[in-house]
């Protein structure tokens, strides 16, 4: 297959399951159409995470058995397939089966968006910025397009039965992009050696290391994912405009930097990319905590999203940065990626203590703010002897010095 054929194959997928990122439309108005509480409207979301958590944990195996194309396509499917079942509960009230469909749902997407990590990096094993970008530009181009529909169509004022069909249309548009996924699969493009891939093994020390990495890279854009339209709403009040057309144009943020991600860390480093992205996200928040402007809340929105989809695309390099094997890095990124979807939860945790008191909104801002700058200083004097994440004029001599006393 050509290698623009394979980019919008991966594209479109992305763009597919990307669209959990705009569940905050859909929560939105959950209280309204099925009298459930705020609290409550925000549990889509986390068990949409919880799923993702499963997916990449179980996508190793799939992508060893069945190759990353079929393992893409049955992700998208399912998650079609999940958005369909949404759309056919909410059409009847019905709030609980929602709830389960969407778990079912994030099983798939962790299947596609791993699958389509690995099938990038084979396709472009020279090209950092195509390796980079297609995820967060089609999980920002999927997320934008179900806010500026959402505007369009205005779903404050539609009612449940028309919001279900429509989302079942959008499912059968994902099944088809399985579908179509499917159809275009290269035969014998499985990892065929399934000997080699270590199975219910402890995570390694790096792996540990880069699963905190991610915890910390990941916590402030998926709280803000699972509440993005109620955090818009609130910070954007002063400003004229729809929160959803707002919410549409703010994804470039999250496209910029997969983008822009190659280019970081080629200046800076991994290392250094990390610790400017933690303390600026950390700088912005602390500031918004005490000063709650329109304008700086806005900013710090931005500069969150920006710093996610940089982080993501960062993070693959790291993984692949102590010389693996190819056919084990699906493996060992899952492992990893399961933080991503246990950070969603605790995302949605927090934001159900915040709606309990919007008092607590500076409170969340604080914390997290904190975090972000300690994390970024511990991050940045505190040595940590790994390959790809230490500053170019680091000898191999001397991690091979530092690798021997960290054994003894």
């Amino acid at each position: 297959m050509a290698p623009l054929s394979i980019a919008l194959v991966c594209f479109a997928n992305m763009f597919s399951v990307g669209t959990i990122y705009a569940l905050s439309a859909l929560q939105g108005q959950l209280p309204r159409l099925v009298g459930i509480s705020e609290a409550w409207s925000f549990v889509p979301f986390g068990m949409a995470c919880m799923g993702l958590s499963m997916g990449v944990a179980t996508c190793a195996s799939m992508i060893a058995q069945r190759g990353a194309y079929a393992t893409a396509a049955s992700g998208t499917t399912l998650w079609g397939l999940a958005v369909i079942g949404a759309g056919f509960f909410l059409s009847r009230v019905n709030f609980e089966p929602m709830l389960l469909c969407f778990l079912l749902g994030g099983l798939g997407v962790g299947w596609t968006y791993l699958a389509v990590v690995v099938m990038v990096g084979r396709a472009f094993p020279n090209l950092a910025l195509a390796r980079s970008a297609i995820g967060p530009m089609g999980f920002s181009s999927g997320a934008a397009t179900c806010f500026f529909l959402s505007s369009i169509f205005e779903l404050s004022i539609v009612d449940a039965e028309i919001l279900g069909r429509a989302l079942t249309r959008a499912g059968v548009a994902f099944i088809a992009v399985g579908g179509a996924t499917q159809l275009m699969m290269i035969p014998g493009y499985t990892i065929n050696d399934q000997s080699n891939s270590p199975k219910n093994t402890p995570l390694s020390r790096r792996e540990r290391f880069l699963s905190i990495l991610l915890f910390f890279n990941a916590l402030p854009g998926m709280t803000a994912f699972a509440a993005l339209l109620p955090l818009v709403s609130y910070y954007a009040s002063e400003r004229q405009g729809d929160s959803m057309t707002l919410l549409s144009y703010s994804m470039l943020a999250l496209a910029s930097g997969g983008v822009l991600a190659p280019t970081i860390n080629l200046h800076l480093g991994a290392r250094n990319a990390f610790v400017v992205l933690f303390c600026v996200r950390g700088a912005f928040l602390v500031l918004l905590s005490q000063f709650e402007q329109s304008t700086l809340g806005l900013c710090a929105f931005l500069t969150i999203l920006f710093a996610h989809g940089t982080g993501f695309s960062i993070l693959p390099g790291l993984v692949k940065a102590k010389g693996i094997p190819s056919e084990l890095f699906h493996h060992s990124y899952g492992r990893i990626l399961v933080t991503w979807g246990v950070v969603g939860i605790l995302g949605c945790v927090l934001n159900t203590a915040i709606s309990s008191s919007i008092g607590t909104m500076s409170v969340a801002s604080l914390v997290l703010g904190l975090l972000m700058l300690s994390f970024g200083i511990v991050l940045y004097f505190v040595p940590t002897p790994k390959v790809g994440f230490l500053p170019s004029w680091v000898s191999a001599e001397y991690l091979q010095q530092i690798g021997r006393l960290a054994e003894s």
